[in-house]
């Protein structure tokens, strides 16, 4: 059974194979005395046999150049359309420019007038109720236990002293429920 499982597993030998092979396609794209059946049989045995283990957007553009190939071999061009390897998700997001920096931010800070009635709704819902709801169960100790753990951490800055507040604030917490 154990060999079984071991055989059908992805194996570093498959998933290297794949990435040699896919690198040979792509390298073949960039030749130019390398014929456009050449190239789209080179990317059709890839996708048949090399994509165990590969990532979505190396098989997605192995597809998309067998396509492209196809096409082209089908209305008879010579030379073969350039393939452009894109990652599928380039611009999700800026790229980081400083690795001690905060991300840059993806949003602009005003959104618009639909963003003011939001706020205006947040706002009323901040409005205390008319009728107050019930406490949850232990809220008044869990906040006295709080409080207690915020002095004790002030008190003390080494790490075992900072250990004994985490556990008294434990039991505190423990005896609220």
């Amino acid at each position: 059974m154990v060999m079984l499982f071991a055989a059908c597993s992805l194996t570093y030998q498959s998933v290297y194979e794949g990435d040699v092979r896919f690198e040979h396609c792509y390298r073949l794209d960039e030749e130019r005395q390398v014929s456009i059946g050449d190239k789209l049989r080179c990317w059709h045995d890839w996708c048949e046999k090399y994509t165990y283990g590969q990532t979505r957007d190396r098989i997605e553009y192995a597809l998309t150049r067998e396509r492209t190939l196809g096409q082209a071999r089908a209305s008879g061009e010579r030379n073969a359309p350039p393939g452009v390897f894109t990652p599928v998700a380039a611009n999700a997001s800026p790229q980081p420019t400083n690795a001690f920096a905060p991300p840059p931010p993806t949003m602009t800070q005003d959104a618009g007038a639909a963003d003011a009635d939001r706020r205006a709704a947040v706002a009323a819902l901040a409005q205390p109720a008319s009728t107050p709801l019930p406490a949850a169960p232990g809220a008044s100790c869990g906040v006295t236990c709080g409080k207690t753990w915020g002095q004790c951490g002030q008190e003390c800055k080494a790490s075992s002293c900072q250990a004994s507040c985490d556990e008294r604030y434990r039991n505190c917490m423990r005896a609220c429920f």
